[in-house]
């Protein structure tokens, strides 16, 4: 059913790219400010007035909502109240990660962490895990995540709350592969907590964010020490800089491959390549592919609300 006029059927290319901005971050019920519209923007050539003129003109053709500071697509109060119970839980939160990333940055090979997934973002719910992004030295990234995975299991109870680790890659792989809206989103929002020059060599790496984001500022990493290596850390790895520590990695590499072939056999072969993707630089454990349903939901959302308004949004 159409709700608004036909006036509303031609819109700018701000507006369609508004619309798009909060329709993704509608997938997550998620309502925006006006200044986070503008650095989730896909371009560039607009300023943050532009935008708030752009979005009381979308809201006056009924097509965006505005609860307080927030903009939104659906006219639904809740999301409000939901989103800013998200950001106080993160916000609680954010400390305790902070100091499991010192513990973290202890382990051998660890060079790098960055928080990830929804705390990245601001925002927590009560069953939400605490996830990490986690560079290491080359070669023996499997045996870091062997070693992690052993902690996680015998002392954390192998909770997802406190400490999930399910992606890694070394330092000579910083380039991610899949370049879509998810993985820049990702990307742009990670937090660095440690290893201030690989932040900024993962910045320059995936450049390319910036296609979908050339607003969106760069993560403040002054507060964040540089790789400054344990004596416990210095004495694992020179025990393991040798063939047995090459053999241990590629075994490590093996074992998870193995479990995750026979765990999640119901996934089609390109889909657990994505998922799941298992390489000696890289290491990713995505079992509910959250990637491929963000996707699809986004481009649902969109026709949806094409079809709705009768509005083309290309």
């Amino acid at each position: 059913m159409n709700s608004v006029s036909d006036k509303s059927k031609t819109i700018s290319n701000l507006g369609k790219s508004i619309i798009k901005t909060l329709a993704y971050y509608d997938i997550f019920e998620y309502p925006l400010t006006a200044e986070e519209i503008y650095q989730n923007l896909g371009t560039n050539s607009v300023s943050n007035l532009d935008v708030l003129n752009e979005i009381e003109i979308l809201s006056d053709k009924g097509l965006v909502y505005r609860k307080n500071k927030f903009y939104l697509l659906r006219n639904n109060d809740i999301l409000i109240s939901r989103r800013i119970a998200g950001n106080n839980l993160a916000e609680k939160k954010i400390n305790s990660a902070y100091r499991m990333t010192k513990f973290i940055s202890k382990f051998p090979y660890v060079r790098a962490i960055l928080l990830s997934g929804s705390i990245s973002k601001g925002y927590m719910e009560a069953d939400s895990d605490v996830d990490y992004f986690i560079i290491t030295h080359p070669n023996r990234l499997w045996v870091t995540r062997l070693l992690l995975m052993l902690f996680k299991k015998v002392f954390l109870f192998n909770s997802r709350k406190v400490f999930c680790i399910n992606y890694f890659v070394d330092t000579e792989t910083l380039e991610i592969e899949e370049k879509n809206i998810f993985t820049a989103t990702e990307l742009a929002t990670l937090i660095p907590t440690y290893g201030k020059e690989l932040y900024d060599e993962l910045y320059k790496k995936n450049s390319w964010i910036r296609d979908f984001y050339p607003n969106f500022p760069k993560r403040d990493n002054n507060i964040i020490s540089n790789n400054k290596n344990s004596l416990i850390q210095k004495t694992f790895e020179k025990i393991l800089s040798n063939s047995f520590g090459d053999k241990l990695d590629d075994f490590a590499m093996n074992l998870f491959e193995k479990s995750n072939q026979k765990k999640y056999h119901n996934y089609n072969k390109n889909d657990f390549r994505v998922a799941f993707k298992t390489s000696k630089r890289e290491s990713k454990h995505h079992p509910k592919f959250f990637q491929k349903r963000v996707l699809e939901a986004f481009n649902d959302k969109l026709r949806t609300f094409e079809n709705n308004y009768n509005i083309s949004l290309e």
